[in-house]
C-alpha cells in the first residue's frame, strides 16, 4: 500500500468518527475538514456550508460559497468563490482525471445560470436552500468580477496540467482550483502547498531576466519586468496563496495607492513601471533558460511568494477583470530573492519586514513563529490534565500553532513511543489556533466574528486580544486552563445540539447556534455579577449536566431564531455575520441564571483576581527562567562584553550587569537586568 493510499484510509477513517459524533452526513465531515483547509492555504476564504443540488434535468451542484468584495469602497469588484464536492466512498484510493473535473464545474456553472436568471429563479420553491443561495448570488452580481470555482474531493488527481484554463460565463471570468488528496496531505503535512509558477508551460513563456547576485549556496537574485496580462493571470490562478507572506493584505482597490495605480493604467500605462515601485518577491527554486536572443528567462519558480506588491497584484487582476482595461502596454518590475528552502521560514519575514517600512501593516501576531504563539505552544506543554477517577496516565492538551505539528508530532516514531505519544496527546484534546479563536471571542461576546469563518475569526481574535497582552504575562497558565474549558463547552454544546432532536427536524447553522448560545448565556451570567466557572470545567473536564442542559434549552430558541433573518436579509448565514445580529435580536434573549444555576459560577470580582494573581504567577516564573538561562551565559561573559564594546552599545547599567556575570554574581538590580535583556536582544544573542 502506497503513503497516498494510507493517507486515503486514514482520511475515510476520521470523516467516519466525525460524522458520528456530530450526526451529520459523511460528505458534510468531508466538506468541513476539506474546507477549513483550503481556507488556511489561501485557496479561498472561509466557505459557508450551503449544499444544494438537482437531478432533475442536466442538474446542478454547489457545497459552499463565498463572497470577497471589499466594504465600505466605492469600487465594485469581488470574488464569489463556489465549493463543489467530489466525494468517494470507495475502499480503495480512487483516481480521477481533467474530465472529472470539468464535470463537476459544469454542475457549478448550471447553477450559477439560474441565479443570472430571473426567470429560472421564479421557478424555484422559496424556501429551498436552492433559492436562497440563487437569490443571494443575484443581489450581487453586479458587484463581482471573477467567479472562483474549488473542487474539494478525496480522490487523486492525475492530470499533466496542474493549471485549467479559465472560461467565460456570461460576462464572467470562470477560474477553476482543485483540492485533492495529494495537496491535501501535502498542506496537513507541511503546512502549506507551495505555489509553483510555471511560465513556460501555463503562461505566456519564459520571463526575460537579469541576475542581480548569486550564492549557490544560499541565495541569488533576479531582476525583471512582467508583463501585466501575465501577472494577472497568475494571481487569477493562484490567488491569495501569492500573499501569504505579505504583511499587506489589501486585496482590492482601497486606498490612494490603488487609485492612482488604476489611474496610470487608464491613462498612461507605457509609464507604469516608471511610476510605480513593482515587486519584492521569493522563491526556494528558479528554473532558467537561454532565449533565442541570448538572453536568459526564467521558465519555473517554486515557492512564490509576494511580500511586497500586493496591492499592485491585485489591481492589475481588477484592472483586467474589474474596469475591462487593456494592460498590454503595462509591465511591472519584480526583485525575487531566492532563498534555500530550508531557510525560508527565518529569511522571508524578514525580507517582508524590510520591504514594507511605510504605511507598515503589522499582522505578525497572525504568524505561527509569533512570540505570542510560540508561547502559548509552551504553556500547552506544560500544563498536565487533572486525572479523573480510573484514569492510569496524565494527559495534556496539544497546542497546534502551525499546520501539520499534531501530525508530525507522530512521524518517524516506534510503534510504542506512538502509542505513548498518543496517551499523552489524544486526537480529542486537539487545538488549532483558529479554534482558540472562537471559544475566546464565543465567550467574550463576539458571534458574530466567529460565524464569518475561521480565518476572519482569527484575525479579529489577533487584533482584539493577542495585540494587547504587552508583555504576554496574560498569555498564563490561568488564562490557559480558562480557554480549554471554553473549548469543552463550545465542543459539548456542539455535539449535543448535532445529536438533538429539534436540530435533526431543521439541520443547518449549528456552528452559528453554538457561538450565539455561548455567547448569549455568558452574558446572562455577566448581568447577574457572574461568570460562568471556568475552573470547574476545566477541573473536572466536562460542562455540569444543569448548566449544559440549560444552554441546550436557550440552544433551540436561538437557533429559531438565527434560521428567521429579518426582511433585510434574506440568507440566513449571512445574517450571522452582522453585529446587529447579535446586539438587537440574540443578546438578550436568555435570561439571567436561576438559582439552581447561580452555583455554576463565580463573582466577577473573584473571575478577575484569578486573572491578576496568575499574571503574578507568570512574572515570577520569568524571573526565574531568566535566572536560569543568565547562569548559562556565564561562560561567555568576556565575548559578550567584547562584541558590546566593538558595537559600542556599553551603558553604565549593562556595563556593570556583565562585570557582575563574569564574575559569577547573579544579584543584578532592576536596572542591570533590563539593561542585559535589551542588550542581548539588540546583540542577539540567545538566552
Amino acid at each position: 500500500m502506497t503513503e497516498l493510499e494510507k493517507e486515503y484510509q486514514n482520511l475515510s477513517n476520521e470523516i467516519a468518527i466525525g460524522s458520528a459524533a456530530d450526526g451529520e452526513l459523511k460528505v458534510t465531515e468531508f466538506f468541513r475538514i476539506f474546507s477549513q483547509v483550503a481556507a488556511e492555504n489561501g485557496d479561498c476564504p472561509d466557505l459557508e456550508h450551503s449544499p444544494v443540488s438537482s437531478e432533475t434535468g442536466l442538474g446542478y451542484h454547489v457545497d459552499g460559497y463565498a463572497l470577497e468584495i471589499p466594504e465600505n469602497t466605492e469600487y465594485e469588484s469581488g470574488d464569489l468563490y463556489l465549493g463543489v464536492c467530489k466525494f468517494f466512498q470507495d475502499e480503495q484510493l480512487p483516481i480521477i482525471n481533467a474530465i472529472d473535473i470539468e464535470k463537476s464545474v459544469s454542475e457549478v456553472e448550471r447553477f450559477l445560470k439560474i441565479a443570472m436568471s430571473t426567470q429560472a429563479m421564479e421557478e424555484m420553491e422559496e424556501s429551498s436552500n436552492a433559492y436562497k443561495l440563487a437569490l443571494f448570488i443575484n443581489q450581487y452580481l453586479q458587484r463581482i468580477s471573477r467567479i472562483r470555482v474549488l473542487v474539494l474531493t478525496n480522490a487523486h488527481l492525475k492530470t499533466r496540467k496542474k493549471v485549467f484554463a479559465h472560461k467565460d460565463i456570461g460576462n464572467f471570468s470562470l477560474h477553476i482550483n482543485v483540492l485533492d488528496l495529494e495537496r491535501y496531505v501535502k498542506i496537513t503535512s507541511t503546512g502549506a502547498d507551495p505555489v509553483e509558477v510555471d511560465f513556460k508551460e501555463d503562461f505566456e513563456g519564459p520571463v526575460p531576466c537579469l541576475p542581480a547576485s548569486t550564492n549557490a549556496s544560499e541565495y541569488a537574485s533576479y531582476l525583471f519586468a512582467m508583463h501585466a496580462p501575465v501577472l494577472a493571470e497568475v494571481f487569477a490562478t493562484y490567488g491569495n496563496r501569492l500573499l501569504e507572506q505579505n504583511v499587506r493584505t489589501y486585496l482590492q482597490a482601497r486606498t490612494d495607492v490603488n487609485k492612482g495605480i488604476l489611474k496610470t493604467i487608464a491613462e498612461d500605462p507605457t509609464m507604469f513601471f516608471a511610476y510605480n515601485n513593482g515587486l519584492t518577491a521569493t522563491a526556494s527554486h528558479v528554473e532558467t533558460e537561454k532565449l533565442p536572443n541570448g538572453i536568459l528567462g526564467i521558465t519555473r519558480i517554486r515557492d512564490f511568494q509576494i511580500v511586497n506588491g500586493g496591492q499592485t497584484t491585485a489591481s492589475m487582476l481588477y484592472a483586467r477583470d474589474g474596469l475591462k482595461r487593456d494592460l498590454e502596454k503595462v509591465y511591472v518590475q519584480v526583485k525575487l530573492s531566492v532563498v534555500d528552502e530550508s531557510k525560508l521560514d527565518q529569511v522571508v519575514p524578514k525580507i517582508s519586514e524590510y520591504a514594507n517600512t511605510q504605511n507598515k501593516v503589522s499582522l505578525t501576531d497572525l504568524a505561527a513563529n509569533s512570540p505570542i504563539q510560540v508561547r502559548i505552544e509552551r504553556i500547552s506543554k506544560e500544563v498536565t490534565v487533572p486525572q479523573k477517577a480510573g484514569s492510569l496516565y496524565p494527559t495534556k492538551w496539544f497546542y497546534e500553532r502551525a499546520r501539520g505539528q499534531y501530525k508530525n508530532l507522530f512521524s518517524y516514531k516506534s510503534t510504542y513511543e506512538r502509542k505513548k505519544l498518543e496517551i499523552e496527546y489524544p486526537k480529542n484534546q486537539l487545538i488549532e489556533k483558529t479554534d482558540l479563536a472562537k471559544f475566546e471571542l464565543s465567550f467574550d461576546g463576539e458571534p458574530h466574528h466567529v460565524s464569518g469563518g475561521a480565518q476572519k475569526c482569527f484575525s479579529q481574535y489577533a487584533k482584539s486580544f493577542l495585540t494587547s497582552v504587552g508583555d504576554t504575562s496574560s498569555l498564563n497558565e490561568v488564562w490557559f486552563k480558562r480557554a480549554v474549558a471554553k473549548g469543552i463547552l463550545f465542543r459539548t454544546l456542539d455535539l449535543k445540539i448535532g445529536l438533538s432532536d429539534w436540530y435533526k427536524v431543521n439541520r443547518g447553522l449549528k456552528a452559528q447556534t453554538v457561538t450565539y448560545t455561548i455567547a448569549a448565556c455568558a452574558n446572562a451570567f455577566r448581568r447577574a455579577g457572574l461568570q460562568i466557572d471556568l475552573q470547574l470545567i476545566w477541573k473536572n473536564q466536562e460542562v455540569p449536566i444543569p448548566l449544559l442542559e440549560w444552554m441546550l434549552e436557550q440552544a433551540q430558541n436561538i437557533h429559531r431564531i438565527l434560521n428567521a433573518p429579518p426582511g433585510s436579509v434574506r440568507n440566513p448565514a449571512e445574517f450571522c455575520k452582522k453585529e446587529f445580529c447579535w446586539t438587537l435580536h440574540v443578546r438578550d434573549q436568555v435570561n439571567n441564571p436561576e438559582r439552581g444555576l447561580v452555583e455554576f459560577g463565580i463573582p466577577i470580582v473573584d473571575f478577575n483576581e484569578e486573572m491578576t494573581l496568575g499574571k503574578k504567577g507568570e512574572r515570577n516564573n520569568r524571573e526565574l527562567d531568566f535566572e536560569i538561562a543568565i547562569a548559562k551565559l556565564i561562560p561567555r561573559a568576556y565575548e559578550i562584553k567584547g562584541l558590546a564594546q566593538s558595537r559600542k552599545l556599553i551603558s553604565p547599567n549593562n556595563s556593570s550587569a556583565l562585570h557582575k556575570l563574569e564574575t559569577g554574581r547573579l544579584n543584578f538590580s532592576k536596572a542591570e537586568r533590563n539593561a542585559l535583556k535589551s542588550l542581548f536582544e539588540r546583540l542577539e544573542v540567545e538566552f
